[in-house]
């Protein structure tokens, strides 16, 4: 696929130095969306410094005509043709096109099926893709009413809201390709979340974190391949009190809960069953416990020496 000409501009123009920390800039989430003006073809951002608690103001002019782009930083450097805050906001700016998020005309959204571009729940795409009006009335909502989640598993969400004497079934799952498809029955066509969805994954944001479609993930196979390296599985009762999975980058990680386990030695039982890994570490706990209440004790005596056993 070839570069747009917005990519291009970066490429072309900025140094090594720039470009990488333009991307820098912009991975992080320093680049903060602020006006839109169509008629003009111009956008605004707010973009904070990687080095320095800094801020500063992006001005992207004419940007849908690579001949009549222009752009403007308010920050000092003037080692060459952009800098690197520059760099960071065009890269944002293509983003934001990419996601159709700058309102272009020609574009309805059927909010029975509309596809969400970000791998986790992030609050600010999901702002930058609900109406304005929208977002402030999801907020309101959620400080004395919630959706009501009917079913949750699989990377699925099922639920249902109330508002205003109707109901809305709600749908958020991810898809192959780690984005989000939603669904809901309102008529909002300007916006790829309406204000429905917007209080769903809000809700989700606020109770369980930003990864939380991760940790609904079927993910009984890794879970089961971290466990039998400390003899368990998930089908042993009560291992939720001993173990518990954190999810990062979209994969979980074993924690120990229970000091006294230990991993089992992959060389001595790699061909031995589970069970009967299991059933040699109650058998070796019951002979330390025997052998523990053995005891012998000598006693001096300053006239004889004594010996019994205890």
């Amino acid at each position: 696929m070839a570069l747009s000409h917005l990519l291009k501009f970066v490429y072309n123009s900025g140094t090594d130095e720039v470009i990488r920390r333009g991307k820098k800039i912009h991975a992080i989430g320093y680049v903060e969306f602020i006006e839109h003006d169509e008629l003009l073809s111009s956008v605004t951002f707010r973009v904070k410094d990687d080095n320095y608690t800094t801020f500063y103001k992006v001005y992207i002019q004419k940007y849908k005509d690579p001949k009549t782009l222009s752009i403007r930083c308010s920050c000092p450097y003037n080692l060459g043709d952009i800098c690197r805050h520059e760099a960071a906001a065009l890269l944002q700016l293509q983003e934001l096109l990419d996601k159709n998020i700058l309102g272009e005309k020609g574009i309805v959204y059927h909010q029975r099926h509309t596809v969400i571009k970000m791998r986790n729940i992030d609050l600010k795409t999901v702002r930058l893709l609900t109406a304005p009006e929208g977002y402030n009335l999801a907020e309101q909502y959620l400080r004395t009413q919630k959706a009501n989640i009917i079913s949750a598993k699989d990377e699925r969400v099922e639920a249902s809201l109330e508002m205003e004497g109707e109901n809305y079934p709600l749908v958020i799952q991810k898809n192959e390709e780690r984005n989000f498809d939603t669904s809901c029955k309102c008529k909002e066509e300007n916006h790829p979340l309406c204000i429905h969805k917007t209080i769903l994954f809000v809700q989700l944001l606020n109770s369980y974190g930003p990864n939380y479609f991760d940790s609904i993930r079927n993910w009984e196979k890794e879970k089961n391949k971290l466990l039998e390296a400390y003899g368990y599985s998930t089908k042993d009762e009560g291992w939720e009190k001993k173990f518990e999975f954190a999810y990062k980058d979209g994969k979980p990680f074993l924690r120990v809960l229970d000091p006294n386990i230990k991993r089992i030695a992959p060389a001595a039982n790699a061909l031995r069953p589970r069970v009967e890994i299991k059933q040699m570490m109650e058998e070796e706990a019951e002979e330390t416990i025997f052998t523990t209440a053995q005891k012998i004790g000598i006693v001096f005596n300053p006239t004889s020496l004594i010996t019994s056993c205890a």
